[in-house]
């Protein structure tokens, strides 16, 4: 069984994963690493700079230290600027969205992209359409940001968010066969809701079930 280090650039993600982990593959051991300033300040710069790159590659180093054998970020907005870290290190560098982008693209047809950050919108997206170009499957992928949403969260109004992306979701419902919902902090707000008209994905359990196989293999 291998060991995985999980990294956070918001506690908000936390609590989430710590769930899906314990439910879907409760005997892998779990490291989280959370550096609840990074998101904050990827926001500011308008994405990943080579100060944040060094020290994503720092955490790494924590985990390589710790004996884990998998590091995977919870976060989509630094998704790419892990995936960079690679020839640094020995250890599988993963990033939660990879299944959700996965089984958007096998859905086919026409994708909607929500977020509410825009600098994980853009990752998200340019991860999305390099997927796209690979599979060369004619599909039409359209997004709709919510950055309002995003502000309410930080700001402790959880009602004003939910709301707002409960809002973004049913405006996609319209015009989409499969919705993807960019940031694990929007995942909780399908609870609150009825059963979608097209498949909504998420990238926590998804992205845990595919850490699972890899954890195990």
């Amino acid at each position: 069984m291998k060991k995985v280090a999980m990294f956070h650039t918001s506690s908000a993600t936390l609590a989430l994963m710590q769930q899906l982990t314990s439910d879907i593959m409760p005997q892998v051991d779990v490291m989280h690493l959370i550096e609840e300033s990074m998101i904050k300040q990827v926001m500011k710069a308008g994405g990943v700079t080579p100060s944040i790159s060094a020290r994503i590659a720092g955490y790494i180093r924590i985990a390589e230290k710790a004996d884990c054998d998998i590091f995977i970020t919870a976060c989509s907005s630094i998704g790419a600027a892990v995936e960079q870290c690679q020839f640094m290190t020995g250890l599988q560098l993963a990033r939660i969205d990879s299944a959700m982008v996965d089984s958007a693209i096998q859905h086919g047809g026409r994708i909607t992209v929500l977020a509410t950050v825009a600098t994980t919108l853009r990752p998200t997206l340019a991860y999305l359409e390099r997927k796209v170009q690979q599979s060369e499957q004619p599909l039409t992928i359209r997004s709709l940001l919510m950055e309002e949403a995003f502000h309410a969260l930080l700001q402790g109004d959880t009602f004003r968010h939910d709301q707002i992306v409960a809002e973004g979701l049913n405006n996609a419902f319209a015009d989409a066969d499969v919705v993807m919902l960019a940031q694990a902090s929007m995942a909780r707000v399908l609870q609150q809701l009825p059963p979608p008209p097209v498949a909504v994905l998420t990238s926590p359990e998804s992205g845990v079930r595919w850490l699972k196989t890899q954890a195990e293999a």
